[in-house]
């Protein structure tokens, strides 16, 4: 065996591990709703303390279009993609949590089971509605204005 064939790019390995946990290589896509002023301000602070691993795309058109989802689709959870997997929902959070400094304590912290029952329940059921709902209101105003 010569050393030239254990010679490898190790771009093409789809996950390392880490003494945190496992981080994945890929590039984190995050597709989110600028236009919610909750969501934009939470994205701005990922964006702040993140590295060039996770790539931040506001829901557009063109966004849709790559991702195979409608607005409304989009705009009711959280969304990401990982190696071209969908994330969707708290799993998406974490997947960010995980790549952020001090925040793949929280990810940790969510995958536990009992956590993440509640956690999943918490925002599906309460949080991402609310969310849905309040960007509905803040479409509807918008176009009364626009009248």
């Amino acid at each position: 065996m010569t050393t030239d064939s254990l010679n490898f790019d190790a771009s093409e390995l789809p996950f390392i591990h880490s003494f945190k946990g496992v981080t994945s290589m890929a590039k984190l896509e995050v597709l989110y709703n600028s236009e919610c002023p909750i969501c934009d301000r939470e994205i701005k602070h990922y964006k702040k303390i993140s590295n060039s691993d996770i790539s931040y795309v506001p829901i557009s058109p063109a966004s849709l279009n790559s991702w195979g989802l409608s607005e409304n689709q989009a705009a009711k959870k959280l969304h990401a993609r990982l190696g071209g997997k969908k994330i969707v929902g708290v799993d998406a959070f974490v997947e960010i949590w995980a790549k952020l400094p001090y925040y793949w304590i929280l990810a940790t912290f969510v995958k536990l089971p009992p956590v993440k029952f509640l956690a999943d329940n918490m925002y599906s059921i309460f949080l991402a509605p609310m969310l849905f709902s309040l960007h509905k209101f803040r479409q509807k105003r918008a176009s009364k204005k626009e009248e």
